[in-house]
């Protein structure tokens, strides 16, 4: 009777999980959550013009195909830059220039960069990106699942070394914080907090508080218990202006 009893109990706990186990979530499930919540998955077909320290921006998609550009007024010459799926180009006053690939290179990731922010967290989705479950952590009395994103060599872009953390709200899903290293010239840490959140055809717009690092060579995954303890450096304003999205049908 007692072994009977045993099988039984087995049997309805793998056939009726407890709420607690229904309710965890991979990080990848998380961060699908919050590309909803965002409505990032609406950029899939869509054009977005913005401004950003004055340059203004065009990002094109269309189910996988993109262009990125980049419209400079310097004096009385247009530059433009753009990044697409064939790659990189260089214009001045619409006529293609030769440019050195380590310098189309550098303008390549400059774009793509500023791209990437506004547009977040849009790709984050995709086969290259890797992301962990860091655990869950509380800030200014909200808490908030903390996932790691990393990306793979092949498909990652190139700047795949860099590592990313990110703050998702656990009722709206919505990115509040989000932490990353770079290394460029130099390297470093920042830390970013979203502000002004804005919604233009079902689709989140948000600018950032970014701060920098005051420990030398910190634990990224400390960035938030930095941000707590107020031993952040505010570096600048991160500012998506002018913004308009328009979806493609």
């Amino acid at each position: 009777m007692k072994k009977n009893l045993f099988v039984f109990l087995t049997f309805l706990a793998i056939a009726f999980p407890s709420c607690e186990e229904k309710q965890t979530l991979t990080a990848g499930e998380i961060m699908d959550n919050a590309i909803q919540a965002h409505g990032a998955h609406l950029l899939n077909r869509s054009i977005m013009d913005f401004k950003f320290r004055g340059i203004t921006y065009r990002v094109t998609r269309d189910n996988g195909a993109f262009q990125y550009r980049r419209i400079q007024l310097q004096d009385s010459i247009t530059i433009t830059d753009m990044l697409s799926n064939d790659g990189a180009l260089r214009y001045i006053d619409d006529i293609q220039q030769q440019v050195p690939d380590s310098l189309l290179k550098r303008y390549a990731s400059s774009v793509n960069s500023v791209v990437y922010f506004a547009q977040l967290p849009y790709s984050l989705d995709g086969t290259a990106v890797y992301k962990e479950l860091l655990g869950e952590k509380t800030i200014k009395n909200k808490n908030y699942y903390k996932i790691k994103v990393t990306f793979d060599e092949e498909g990652g872009g190139e700047d795949h070394e860099d590592e990313f953390i990110y703050w998702i709200d656990k009722n709206t899903f919505l990115i509040d914080y989000l932490a990353y290293s770079y290394c460029e010239e130099d390297c470093g840490y920042r830390f970013r907090e979203s502000v002004n959140r804005r919604t233009y055809q079902g689709i989140t717009v948000q600018d950032y508080k970014n701060y920098k690092e005051i420990v030398q060579d910190p634990d990224l995954s400390q960035m938030d218990t930095f941000f707590i303890n107020g031993d952040l450096e505010l570096l600048s304003e991160i500012k998506t202006e002018a913004a308009r999205i328009e979806l493609l049908h």
